[in-house]
């Protein structure tokens, strides 16, 4: 892993790890479902802008339009709703959780039909980060089956089948990408996905959209921000990283991004920070060091 690509892993996380303080602004006013559909459209239309541009995208696109209409579906349109619907009744920290399931989804799927075997240390390093994840989040998870919601815990579990639905699309389109789309620039398959995903949300978003209701400049602020910046301008970053990491050690970022998240609810959000964030966050660090198979003596001569 160079570190060009380290960089990059870090940016990625930074970034995606601010849609959580977009959604915690902008849901309630929007709705979920909303929210997620207008966040595809404009990611969309951001993309639709480097098309325009740039003649080489289009090509790109027009060559390998059935592909990227997969991905896109795979990886943006099918899992923003099944999150969203999940999100109505599973909290935030669970739903972490069964997102830190996406490297070892991916994983499998790669071995399984794409005969790219993960080492020993990687398989180590994402159950290690997948164990921080749980202890970051444990507090939350306790609370979920304490004695007053454990009467509601089977109403859970089809929003957590949904959510890991969703993880599965994550993990197919990630592999989809490194392996059929590996000589297509990174800007044509976030072009094509993200537009082509875009087209089929529109009538959701259309349907879904809160008309008649006052929505505040903020919440504006944050599905614009989360569609340009945490949507488009992410996804472009993370295709560059499944074609020089591969898709298993790419998707490992969902190890990462709670720890972001949790350092911005505390600063941005005034959210607690508890011992269990502290250790759970060294646990992750510790098995994504592991799962990237990063080497301190190479990154140190870098």
């Amino acid at each position: 892993m160079s570190k060009r690509d380290l960089i990059t892993f870090f940016i990625l996380a930074f970034m995606w790890s601010l849609s959580f303080i977009f959604y915690r602004i902008g849901v309630p006013e929007f709705g979920s479902l909303a929210f997620a559909s207008i966040r595809l459209e404009l990611a969309g239309l951001t993309m639709l802008i480097f098309v325009l541009l740039n003649p080489k995208n289009r090509q790109g696109i027009v060559a390998q339009w059935k592909l990227m209409a997969i991905v896109g579906l795979c990886s943006t349109a099918i899992p923003f709703v099944l999150f969203g619907f999940a999100a109505k009744s599973v909290n935030a920290g669970v739903l972490a959780v069964l997102n830190a399931s996406v490297p070892m989804m991916s994983g499998v799927m790669a071995s399984l039909f794409f005969n790219d075997k993960m080492s020993k240390k990687q398989l180590l390093g994402l159950a290690i980060g997948v164990v921080g994840v749980i202890i970051l989040m444990s507090e939350t998870l306790f609370s979920m089956f304490s004695s007053g919601a454990q009467n509601n815990l089977h109403t859970q579990l089809w929003p957590m089948g949904f959510a890991l639905f969703a993880c599965i699309g994550y993990a197919a389109g990630a592999n989809i990408t490194r392996n059929y789309l590996e000589h297509i620039s990174p800007i044509a398959i976030t072009s094509g996905t993200l537009i082509i995903a875009s087209i089929v949300m529109l009538p959701i978003a259309l349907y879904s959209f809160p008309y008649g209701k006052s929505i505040s400049i903020k919440a504006w602020g944050s599905v614009i921000c989360i569609g340009i910046l945490s949507t488009a301008i992410a996804l472009i970053f993370m295709n560059q990283l499944i074609k020089s990491i591969g898709p298993v050690r790419a998707t490992s970022i969902t190890l990462v991004i709670p720890i972001f998240a949790i350092i911005f609810g505390y600063i941005l959000l005034g959210e607690s920070l508890d011992i269990f964030a502290i250790v759970g966050s060294i646990v992750i660090l510790l098995g994504t060091y592991l799962s990237l198979d990063l080497s301190i003596t190479k990154l140190a001569k870098a």
